[in-house]
C-alpha cells in the first residue's frame, strides 16, 4: 500500500522519481480497483504535467498524449475512427473520462480494451527514462519486454497515419472486462492480426497473418481455425466463458470477419 504521494512537475522529474517501489499515477483506474495489480509505496502523480497530454498531427502520424483520456480520445477530430471506437469498448463514460490510454499500455493485461487495436496498426511508443532521454520504440516492442521499460514514463503514442484497422470485442456484459478482442489492421501495406484474449495471450499472430496475406483468395473459415489450431501462444483455459475448443472456434471466425472487412476499406 503506498504511503508516500509525490506530484512531479515534468516528464523529466516523473521518470527521474520512478524507481521499484513507486508506480505512476494517471487516471487512476487500476490503481483505485479493488484486488489491483499495482503495489507501490510511493505514487508519482502525473496528471499535471501538460507535456503528457494533447492531440496533435505530427508528418506521417497522429501523437495522442499519454494523459489522454479514452473520453479525449473519443471527442477528438483528428483521431482516426478505429481508436475511438476501440476507446468505446470502455462502458462507462465516467470510466473514460479518468482512464488514459498511457495507463492501459503500460498495465499490458490480457484484457486491455486497446493493446490489440494498437498493435493492429503498428502504433509507435515513446518513452522516457530516468535520464530524461526519450526513446521512440513500437508498441509491440514495449509489450513483449515490458520489464525492460517499466521504470520509464510512457510519453505518448503514435498513431500512423495510412492505417485501417477493425476490431470486435467480446464480453458478457458491456461493462465487463473483455473475455476476447481481436483486430485486424493494414498499416505500411501489411497486415497485422492481434489478439487480447484474457489469462492467455496479449500480442500479434503472425503466422496467421503472413498466411492470410500470402493465400492467393480468401482463407476460409476452416482453414483459418487450422491455423490458429497451430498457435501455441493460443493456450485456452476451459473457463466461465466457454471451452478451448469454443474460443479458438470464435477467434478464427472472427479474424475471417475482420479481415474481409479491413480489406474492403470498412474500418
Amino acid at each position: 500500500m503506498a504511503d508516500k504521494f509525490v506530484i512531479a512537475a515534468s516528464a523529466a522529474e516523473a521518470a527521474a522519481l520512478r524507481d521499484g517501489d513507486s508506480a505512476f499515477l494517471a487516471g487512476g483506474t487500476e490503481i483505485n480497483r479493488l484486488g489491483s495489480s499495482v503495489d507501490a509505496g510511493t505514487l508519482i502523480s502525473i496528471g499535471r504535467i501538460a507535456e503528457l497530454d494533447g492531440v496533435s498531427i505530427q508528418e506521417d502520424c497522429v501523437r495522442i498524449g499519454a494523459m489522454c483520456t479514452f473520453q479525449d480520445i473519443v471527442e477528438n477530430k483528428d483521431v482516426p475512427q478505429f481508436l475511438k471506437d476501440a476507446c468505446l469498448f470502455m462502458g462507462s463514460r465516467t470510466k473514460r473520462n479518468m482512464a488514459t490510454i498511457g495507463g492501459n499500455v503500460a498495465l499490458g493485461r490480457t484484457d486491455s480494451y486497446l493493446c490489440a487495436t494498437l498493435l493492429a496498426c503498428h502504433a509507435g511508443i515513446i518513452l522516457r527514462d530516468a535520464e530524461g532521454t526519450s526513446i521512440r520504440r513500437c508498441v509491440k516492442g514495449y509489450l513483449e519486454d515490458r520489464a525492460q521499460y517499466s521504470d520509464m514514463l510512457i510519453e505518448a503514442l503514435l498513431i500512423p497515419g495510412d492505417a485501417v484497422v477493425v476490431s470486435k470485442r467480446y464480453s458478457n456484459t458491456v461493462q465487463s472486462h473483455a473475455v476476447l478482442t481481436v483486430s485486424a489492421g493494414l498499416s505500411g501495406g501489411l497486415l497485422r492480426i492481434a489478439v487480447a484474449a484474457r489469462d492467455t495471450y496479449l500480442g500479434l499472430l503472425p503466422e496467421i497473418s503472413t498466411a492470410i496475406a500470402g493465400a492467393e483468395k480468401p482463407l476460409s473459415d476452416e482453414a483459418i481455425l487450422k491455423l490458429v489450431n497451430g498457435c501455441p501462444q493460443l493456450a485456452f483455459r476451459q473457463d466461465m466463458f466457454g471451452s478451448p475448443e469454443y474460443k479458438r472456434y470464435l477467434l478464427a471466425v472472427t479474424i475471417a470477419d475482420l479481415v474481409a472487412k479491413v480489406r474492403g476499406g470498412e474500418a
